[in-house]
This record gives structure tokens, sequence and C-alpha cells, in this order.
């Protein structure tokens, strides 16, 4: 789930030590994406901007990021993870993101679809658009991306939820979703371990969703127990902690910005 960005101050002052790598972070051209892109950059990492529809605002990004103090370090590659050919797009991805400068250090599975689907209502649709986009294609990405991260001791980090642990009707097909991520995050470390680390995320409300109202916002704060939203940033700077050199001994493992939501849910 995802209160609008705001500035953090967290992790003041510009530490480099990403320079020379590079990320790929998938629906990174708005919203939480586009700030955890941001904070990777801030950190040295040249940046693969993943897009699908949002592909003006994704150049535009780049664009600001590469008139900064750092030329040519960012770049966009477009791609629709909702397809059947989800293996096919993310090879694509990937071997493209690896052409644009010869690497590729981390990968962050961001791009994901939140929806509600009623028993009653849920097609199979429904069950192919969140599945492909918040499951397969991060799972597959990581298997074309693994000979690449595997080169450079590289790592990879998912985006949950804090309803991939509790469920939350009727968004049962998106729980489900978010509950697979984890699995597959916990798994894949120990596949890929100990060249390759495997974390993840679980966010509250970072950024509510989009069609959230009144009522809704009010209801989840009255149950977070530090009484606020969260921000695109502080989700970012968990993402920076795990690609860090200070997580290098943390994988398999999740890190929960809620704000205490998930103590409650």
């Amino acid at each position: 789930m995802e209160a609008e960005p705001t500035q953090s101050n967290s992790m003041p002052g510009t530490c480099v030590w990403g320079k020379g790598k590079v990320a790929l972070v998938t629906g990174a051209a708005r919203r939480v994406g586009r700030v955890i892109a941001a904070a990777l950059h801030k950190h040295g990492y040249n940046l693969v901007i993943h897009c699908s529809a949002s592909k003006d605002e994704a150049l535009a990004f780049a664009a600001q990021l590469n008139s900064s103090v750092r030329g040519d370090s960012a770049h966009v590659i477009s791609a629709d993870l909702s397809t059947t050919s989800v293996v096919e797009t993310s090879e694509r991805l990937v071997r493209e993101a690896v052409a644009k400068w010869g690497r590729l250090d981390l990968l962050v599975n961001n791009a994901g679809v939140y929806l509600a689907t009623p028993l009653d209502q849920a097609t199979d649709h429904h069950w192919n658009y969140l599945m492909n986009i918040n499951l397969k294609a991060p799972y597959f990405l990581i298997q074309a991306a693994a000979p690449h991260l595997r080169k450079v001791e590289g790592n990879v980090v998912n985006l949950a939820d804090i309803l991939g642990e509790r469920p939350s009707p009727p968004l049962s097909i998106y729980c489900t979703s978010k509950a697979a991520i984890i699995m597959v995050t916990k798994s894949l470390a120990a596949e890929l371990g100990p060249q390759i680390r495997v974390n993840y995320i679980n966010p509250g409300a970072a950024m509510w969703p989009e069609k959230a109202d009144d009522a809704f916002k009010k209801d989840w704060l009255s149950k977070t127990l530090l009484g606020r939203p969260g921000t695109g940033q502080e989700v970012a700077d968990a993402v920076v902690f795990l690609a860090s050199p200070a997580a290098n001994y943390i994988t398999g493992s999740g890190i929960t910005t809620c704000g205490g939501r998930s103590v409650t849910l």
C-alpha cells in the first residue's frame, strides 16, 4: 500500500558507495519507485528507470537526473509487465539494462498494482493482472538478472507489503501475490547465496492508494501506532540500507516500514 512523498533528513549528505554501480528499478517513473530511484542516484548509482504507461514522466525524470552533477547517469526502458509474455519481457528488460553500462549490481522490484477483488467479482483477468506484475515479473526478472548480479556480488530488493502477512479482504488476490513475493525472496536468498543477497521491504501506507478516500485514510491511521502515514522517502531509505555495505550480512530478510500498522492489522 502506498501519504505524499516528503523529504527526509534520515540520510543527510551524499555518500557515493554506489559509484560505478548500476541499479534497475521497476515502476520508477512515479510514486514510491521514483523516490527509491532518486535515493539510489544520490548514492552514486547509475539508474535504469523502468516504466510502462508513464513513459513521458520517466523520460522527464531521467532528464532531470542527467542534468544534475552526473550526466548520462539515468536511462529509461519501457516494458509492459502485465502481459502474457512476462518471461520474454523480463529477459529483454534485463538485457537492455545491462547493455547500457555493461553491468548490473542491484535489482529493485518495485512495480506493483493494488486492486480490490471480492471473491464473487474476481475474474481470471484480475488474477493474471495482479500476479503477472506483483509476482511473476519479479521472479523472472531475478532469473534474468542473476548471472549479472552474481559477477559483482549484487543484490535484489523486492517491494512486498504488510498485507502479504495479514489478510485484508476484499484484497485477497493482492494479498496472495505479496505473500508469495515474500516467499520468493526467502527461497531465492537460499538458492542464490552467498553471491547474491535477496531481501524485501514491507511498506504500510507510504503513499496512499490513488483511490483511497478520507474514511479509509482515517481508519488506517487510527490503527497506526505512530499516528501518521509514511513517506516514499522512508521506504526508499530502507531500500538504500539493504542495498548498502551496511547490510552485507543480511539476506532472506525483510524490513517493515509501516509506523506500527502491522501490529494491530
